[in-house]
């Protein structure tokens, strides 16, 4: 069977190649041309794409451990009501998530029509 894969650690590589970015963007930035910020915005915006589905996964997931008895909480916390708040919370994240997509379409949009010199 292959080795599993920690989901904590893709995000924190997904974190660390945003950061990666933010400062290319800025240490290139004279270098840089619209095609190139186009090319990149449409790849965050394919990134941002994907986050309404990975917070909604993670809500499913957390229900799923709750009803199998499997989380456990600090302070006498009921777990069952812990996890079900945290998953609606999560499930509004990946609404507005959907809406941080929708946002970038059009800047996304605009970029792609934009030439360079």
């Amino acid at each position: 069977m292959a080795a599993k894969t920690d989901p904590a650690k893709l995000a924190r590589q997904a974190r660390d190649l945003i950061e990666e970015f933010n400062r290319v963007v800025l240490d290139d930035a004279t270098d840089l041309s619209a095609p190139a910020l186009s090319e990149a915005t449409q790849a965050l915006k394919s990134l941002v794409d994907r986050l309404p589905q990975a917070f909604e996964q993670t809500a499913d997931v957390l229900e799923m451990l709750a009803a199998k008895d499997k989380i456990t909480m600090d302070q006498g916390r009921d777990p069952k009501a812990e996890a079900a708040t945290t998953a609606a919370e999560l499930r509004t994240v990946a609404a507005d998530s959907e809406q941080l997509a929708k946002s970038l379409s059009n800047p996304a949009s605009a970029l792609f029509l934009m030439g360079g010199r």
